[in-house]
């Protein structure tokens, strides 16, 4: 399978079977490839996903340079027209559950205050990050919950958080970063 903007599209159309229609696309952008992609491709689709965009960026503060993705993550966002908000979390690096998990929970917290009803948060996990969900649930012993990985959709405060890249492969998001010469 090749990933493009009508993959994309396919895919969140049938991933309203197990959601409500989507209200509006929150996406999770870090700025990273695989965020940037999925922005990329949703972007190019707006009118024929016909639901409003917008674009949030959370900054844990925990690098040096995160004020400098932050203004990076917004020119991405505007310079395709993409509503852009952003806010710095607090991350407890002595709640006991290491660094990474600690910014995933202050990063959810945060993003929860951008969802309203039936908007679908937009997370750009792919079939790499699902393989090594898998991996590491079967290391730690999970039992058949922690077997069936990361969920393509789940409730998610007052609308949906869904991940429809979970069958693109780290290589097509790159492949498609360099077709579009995404930076």
């Amino acid at each position: 399978m090749s990933f493009g903007k009508e993959t994309l599209l396919r895919r969140l159309k049938e991933l309203e079977d197990d959601a409500a229609a989507p209200a509006r696309f929150v996406v999770a952008f870090s700025g990273g490839l695989d965020s940037s992609v999925l922005l990329h491709a949703l972007a190019s689709n707006r009118e024929q996903a016909g639901v409003p965009i917008t674009a949030v960026h959370i900054d844990h503060g925990l690098h040096e340079d995160s004020a400098s993705w932050q203004q990076h993550c917004e020119s991405f966002a505007t310079s395709f027209d993409v509503e852009f908000a952003s806010e710095r979390a607090s991350v407890d690096p002595e709640s006991g559950a290491g660094p990474e998990a600690a910014a995933r929970e202050a990063r959810y917290a945060a993003l929860r205050g951008y969802i309203g009803k039936n908007d679908w948060l937009l997370s750009a996990h792919h079939e790499d990050d699902q393989a090594e969900t898998l991996l590491l649930n079967l290391m730690r012993g999970s039992g058949p919950a922690g077997l069936a990985g990361i969920r393509a959709v789940r409730r998610f405060a007052d609308g949906w958080l869904v991940r429809p890249l979970l069958d693109v492969s780290r290589g097509e998001l790159e492949a498609y970063a360099s077709m579009h010469a995404l930076a």
